[in-house]
């Protein structure tokens, strides 16, 4: 591993920490906008009940900060990382505390009772305990890892809320400083996992490891564990896209590695271990092991998807002599129709990945 490593890390810890930003009085104070779920129906293709449900999940999902801390300081402490401690303790969870808030008044405005909901907290909390839950890793890259997908889908889901409400309203206002912190909070997790792969390629194992086994925490969390079931139902719903949540995880996955071949290594294994076909007609399982025995196989995979998804991918070098141009046109062939036959959404809906496309928070 490079020396430099941990210097490296830390120096980036302490920079993002003076980015430490939580939700102010006066925003809480200013959404009380007398919305009701039934006028949100109008522009949505959820009922007014599933409106409400929508903005619990986010609450209670939201008011477990501590518990997914308490996850990434035991990782932390376990390997020996104490830059990955000092930016869970510095700066993501006192920045990720304040989140609940705003989904509380939101409630509180539609109409729920304040004992309700906060009775609904406390049964949480007092029923979860997320940690021996957690099966995507407790190695710092695993965490990151995790981190970096689960911020990304938090931030696409309040994006969803927040356009419930007029963009002059406050409470559109507010759920947009909420999502902007989401998105910060991609970034950094993202540049995290991207600085320990580049000290040390070996640990890509880590990053796949974390990914095919990701659940999000509201999987977890049994106050609520009925709703999460809902959510990726709710999506076109909420004028949500599949594949466009997709597109976002990729471009977060592939800034981390930061190498087609990588991507379309850890791609084809999560595709492999889903039930779900990566191609049409083809077992995932088939299709994995062909791919492993082809040189430039999985760097062909990465290539796929990112131009499926309107992602750029590095352009391939043109043939020199004539192997190599055999070969480009041989790769071609199968490129044209790998594309006819994917199924990016199949990618998708075979695993945990976005079995829920709600929040830690």
């Amino acid at each position: 591993m490079d020396p430099t490593y941990k210097s490296k890390m830390t120096t980036y810890v302490n920079e993002q920490i003076p980015k430490l930003k939580t939700v102010n009085n006066d925003d809480l104070e200013s959404m009380f906008e007398n919305f009701s779920p039934d006028q949100i129906v109008e522009t949505s293709g959820l009922t007014a009940e599933e409106v409400v449900d929508s903005f619990r999940l986010s609450l209670i999902t939201e008011s477990l900060t501590e518990q997914y801390s308490e996850t990434y300081k035991l990782g932390a402490k376990m390997f020996g990382a104490e830059w990955l401690n000092d930016y869970v303790v510095g700066f993501w969870e006192p920045d990720e505390n304040g989140h609940a808030d705003p989904f509380k008044n939101i409630l509180l405005d539609f109409g729920v009772d304040q004992k309700v909901i906060t009775d609904e907290i406390n049964e949480a909390k007092h029923t979860t305990d997320y940690k021996i839950h957690h099966e995507a890793g407790f190695s710092p890259i695993a965490l990151t890892t995790y981190g970096m997908i689960q911020e990304c889908i938090t931030d696409y889901w309040y994006e969803l809320q927040r356009d419930f409400f007029p963009k002059s309203s406050n409470t559109n206002k507010v759920i947009s400083k909420v999502k902007g912190r989401e998105a910060l909070h991609t970034v950094q997790f993202r540049d995290l996992t991207a600085f320990q792969l580049e000290a040390d390629p070996s640990l890509l194992p880590e990053i796949i490891h974390s990914t095919i086994n990701f659940s999000m925490p509201s999987n977890h969390i049994p106050v609520v564990q009925d709703i999460e079931a809902k959510t990726q139902e709710w999506l076109p719903k909420m004028d949500g896209e599949v594949t466009e949540l997709l597109r976002r995880i990729i471009f977060h996955i592939n800034g981390s590695l930061n190498d087609k071949t990588r991507l379309g290594q850890l791609l084809t294994e999560y595709a492999s271990a889903s039930e779900s076909r990566f191609l049409s007609l083809v077992p995932n399982h088939v299709l994995s092991g062909a791919i492993s025995h082809v040189k430039g196989g999985y760097g062909l995979v990465g290539e796929i998807i990112l131009e499926q998804l309107g992602l750029t991918a590095s352009e391939p070098d043109m043939p020199k002599d004539f192997n190599e141009s055999i070969q480009f046109k041989i790769k071609s062939i199968l490129k044209r129709w790998a594309i006819k036959r994917m199924n990016l959404e199949g990618l998708l809906h075979s695993n945990n990945l976005i079995a829920s496309t709600q929040q830690n928070d």
